[in-house]
């Protein structure tokens, strides 16, 4: 997981497993109906089938199908490696070749190409209608939390400046390359960091204010918005 300031400074934002979805930033799983709990439920797993895991050594993050032998992940995950190994959920396992990355990581997207047959595709749309407040759901692997961990959140915003689609989902180092996707199950990013919810710390400095505590920072997953990874992975393929 990366940020914009350092360019590839991991998260520090975990979840835990499904069943309470909770984690580390304390977002009760009661700001959530029961219907969309079961609807994040029934999606994550589907979502799993097509998430692979991505190592080198003891390098790695995650991936999805985004086409039949081809893996969608971030620049930051492959940037080292031209192969890695890949485990899926059903437990098979084999190696991808990198066919695309940026080296500066902007966008933070890279391609993957493997012989081996791969699970079904996420569907992926450039035009996904998504409003701020949307739930929205990530499979991936957190390091401190697990492997194709489900995570649900809410949509902020897209950024333009930045080329960033911001939610709240719960992330942490590991979920590098994972699909963001609408409860509806289309992909519309790829995820690749963390940024604050504001974009700077709101200093105030020789302020009369009487502060009796201080608010913390928000941070927000980034994401790749799925039209600029349709762009990319045309050219690479």
């Amino acid at each position: 997981m990366v940020t914009r300031t350092e360019a590839a400074t991991e998260s520090g934002r975990a979840s835990t497993e499904d069943e309470d979805i909770r984690h580390d930033r304390q977002t009760d799983s009661s700001n959530f109906s029961d219907e969309t709990l079961t609807r994040a439920r029934e999606l994550g797993r589907t979502v799993q089938r097509s998430v692979v895991k991505l190592t080198n050594g003891n390098a790695g993050g995650t991936g999805w199908v985004i086409e039949d032998g081809y893996i969608l992940t971030n620049s930051h995950v492959t940037r080292e490696f031209e192969t890695m190994d890949i485990e899926t959920f059903g437990e098979r396992s084999g190696t991808a070749t990198r066919v695309g990355y940026h080296e500066d990581m902007l966008p933070d997207i890279a391609l993957m190409k493997t012989d081996m047959e791969t699970p079904a595709p996420l569907p992926t749309k450039t035009n996904t209608e998504i409003a701020e407040g949307d739930p929205v759901l990530t499979v991936g692997h957190p390091g401190r939390v697990g492997d194709w961990v489900i995570s649900l959140g809410r949509y902020e915003t897209y950024n333009p400046g930045i080329n960033w689609e911001l939610s709240d989902i719960p992330t942490s180092q590991g979920n590098s390359g994972s699909p963001i996707v609408t409860l509806d199950g289309v992909v519309f990013g790829c995820i690749s960091g963390t940024t604050t919810k504001n974009g700077s710390s709101n200093r105030v400095d020789r302020s009369e204010k009487v502060y009796t505590e201080f608010t913390e920072q928000e941070s927000l997953a980034t994401a790749t918005p799925s039209k600029t990874i349709e762009k990319w992975v045309n050219e690479w393929k």
